[in-house]
């Protein structure tokens, strides 16, 4: 049987919320990322956005204090 929302307990949720709390903040290097995407999501290549990825990681990883 799958969870629903409904029988999620709330330690189930603490690491989605904190990541998008953490994603949250980084708002301005999230956006450079989905602009680089939606510019070139006709011809995907593999590590065509990686730059604005690394920069939005890295902002993520310092709200969230640990890197993986």
């Amino acid at each position: 049987m799958r969870p629903t929302l409904q029988t999620l307990k709330k330690r189930d949720m603490q690491p989605i919320q904190t990541f998008a709390k953490a994603a949250a903040q980084c708002a301005a290097p999230a956006k450079v990322y989905g602009a680089c995407v939606a510019a070139n999501y006709e011809n995907v290549e593999r590590n065509m956005c990686h730059a604005e990825f690394a920069a939005f990681k890295a902002c993520v990883q310092e709200k969230l204090g640990r890197k993986w």
